[in-house]
């Protein structure tokens, strides 16, 4: 290849990136012009529905747009996240859902046909909420230290309930009889509804779920709170320990929602997306809504956001191969 031709070759390089950055950049003023689709890949009424429903109209406001919720449920959250990793990358059809979905679904989900990291586009994480564990106002035990120390006195005695295998709550469970070396046998629900009549009526002994779910049973003295299982303590519940605190150092896990895309979807776009994120959810009535419903804002912008799931996802592979916890669910 002459010089003349090599010279000529990196001009039209550089030519067609400079296009496309002009394209890109043309696109994000004009974006969004039409509506768009907030997937949510739960039905309306639960805590993620009511999540993006309490933020909606500030996040459309900033976004200088309209923003549409569209609730897919189905599978566990997988239905409206393959509906998002295969709608077109143009920024009309983004995903809000749980990051129990990304992490969990490759765990338990048979012949699952995309891949959470690769086959989306991480655009932001906006708020979390640590897993709890409860008891009934009457229970014997009055810290986890209790609950604890009657187990390992007593195997297999204690049950349970939890949502379904790969949920949060279930690995809760998992978690926290891994780490105290205990062993609580769980009893399987639908969710949390079905939970705490059980646990309130006396046929379970504690149970494992968000905070929210448990909160007007809290409020009226009907159960206890013995831990959240995070690393620091939930703002809106100041007096009640962490399972670090307690020296369970393996025994964290949060539910986080954020926003993702399809594979491909313009940076410009990404950074729309990203800065009105971040406006929204610092928002001090925004904030001030969320706690209401026990949410913590913890806003991360895409790739510290995927990172965070990489990680998650490593972390729970390992563990789960180690417990065994799989085969347990098959």
């Amino acid at each position: 290849m002459s010089k003349l031709t090599e010279r000529k070759n990196i001009m039209i390089l550089c030519f067609s990136i400079l296009l496309l950055i002009f394209f890109s950049v043309s696109h994000a003023q004009d974006y969004p012009k039409g509506t768009v689709q907030l997937v949510v890949p739960f039905a309306p009424g639960g805590a993620v529905d009511i999540f993006w429903r309490t933020i909606i109209d500030l996040l459309s406001k900033n976004l200088n747009g309209t923003i549409a919720i569209l609730n897919k449920p189905g599978g566990g959250g997988v239905v409206g996240t393959s509906f998002v990793l295969n709608s077109k990358p143009d920024g009309y059809t983004i995903g809000g859902g749980p990051t129990d979905v990304l992490i969990f679904a490759p765990l338990f989900t048979p012949n699952i046909h995309f891949d959470v990291i690769s086959d989306l586009t991480y655009i932001a994480k906006l708020a979390f909420w640590p897993q709890i564990v409860i008891v009934r106002a009457d229970s014997p035990f009055k810290t986890l230290q209790d609950l604890i120390s009657f187990a390992k006195a007593n195997p297999k005695k204690l049950k349970a309930g939890t949502p379904g295998p790969g949920t949060a709550p279930h690995m809760a469970l998992h978690l926290l009889n891994n780490d105290a070396r205990i062993e609580i046998v769980p009893v399987i629900f639908g969710g949390a509804g079905e939970i705490m009549p059980q646990l309130l009526g006396g046929h379970l002994d504690l149970a494992f779920m968000a905070p929210s779910p448990a909160k007007s049973q809290f409020k009226a003295g009907k159960i206890r709170i013995l831990a959240f299982f995070s690393r620091k303590r939930h703002p809106v519940y100041p007096d009640i320990p962490t399972s670090v605190e307690m020296g369970l150092k393996n025994t964290i896990i949060t539910g986080a929602i954020g926003l993702v895309g399809p594979k491909g979807l313009p940076f410009s776009i990404v950074k729309k997306w990203e800065e009105a994120s971040e406006k929204t959810i610092n928002d001090s009535n925004i904030i001030s809504a969320l706690q209401k419903f026990d949410y913590v804002v913890d806003f991360k912008r895409g790739d510290e956001f995927k990172k965070e799931v990489m990680n998650e996802i490593t972390f729970f592979r390992n563990f789960v191969e180690k417990t065994g916890l799989k085969s347990e669910t098959k």
